[in-house]
């Protein structure tokens, strides 16, 4: 089930969203920083996130679910974002750098089909960054926020959701640790929160935010007498564990 855009738009105006965007776009940027790219497209509703992070993103385009619908974006300047079929992407292959999806897996009606068609469009090497609500957690419990909505996602589902469709999970960690509570005082003790949450209970985090690799398999020759078979190179996938997980190259 997607949530229409418009109910977005004003969840994430609102104190509430205002603070959660804050909380989990500390979390991405971290990675976006030391990853930067040209050309970055948003999926989903990337909105409240982009905006946060724009230093790190190159030139930016937006992608939003037909069933969502669409609002202009950027506020004051030409529109970047356009009413897409998650499986049909209007853009050339190896097109991106890096794509950030966000409210968008929990609510399509074939995740695997989402991912292999943002597969298409990134470059070789290039990075999706997934948030997707956590099942384990607080938010998906409460129907009153975006993450309540759709259908949540366990580490493991979400790791093997991404292997399926040919990526590599690299780095993986939980965020969203304050309450879904809407009161001036909760709200000031939100970076309190996630502090205390990513050290001692990093599994209850409202969302799980995942960045994979497009992997483009090597098919080596092997030769073997008069024979030549193929040997398909296979590469090891990384646990997930409590906290974030980088695999070294």
């Amino acid at each position: 089930m997607t949530l229409d855009a418009i109910r977005l738009l004003s969840w994430y105006a609102a104190p509430l969203g205002l603070t959660a965007a804050r909380m989990v776009g500390d979390s991405m940027e971290r990675w976006l920083a030391v990853n930067p790219s040209s050309r970055t497209l948003g999926f989903g509703f990337p909105q409240p996130y982009l905006d946060g992070s724009r230093p790190w993103i190159g030139s930016v385009f937006g992608a939003s679910p037909a069933e969502m619908g669409v609002a202009p974006w950027p506020n004051g300047a030409n529109n970047r974002i356009a009413q897409v079929r998650p499986d049909a992407l209007p853009f050339p292959d190896e097109f991106f750098d890096r794509v950030i999806m966000t409210h968008l897996l929990e609510g399509v009606q074939s995740p695997q089909a989402t991912l292999r068609e943002t597969w298409r469009v990134l470059v070789p090497g290039g990075r999706v960054l997934v948030m997707v609500p956590n099942r384990g957690g607080l938010w998906a419990r409460r129907d009153i926020t975006p993450f309540g909505w759709g259908r949540p996602f366990s580490p493991q589902q979400l790791r093997s959701t991404l292997e399926e469709s040919l990526f590599l999970p690299r780095q993986s960690c939980f965020a969203l640790f304050f309450p879904p509570i809407d009161g001036k005082r909760w709200l000031r003790a939100a970076p309190a929160w996630e502090k205390a949450g990513a050290r001692w209970f990093a599994p209850l985090g409202g969302v799980i935010l995942c960045e994979a690799e497009k992997v483009v398999y090597a098919v080596p020759t092997v030769e073997a007498g008069n024979r030549k078979s193929t040997q398909q190179r296979r590469l090891a996938v990384p646990s997930w564990g409590n906290r974030c997980i980088r695999r070294k190259d």
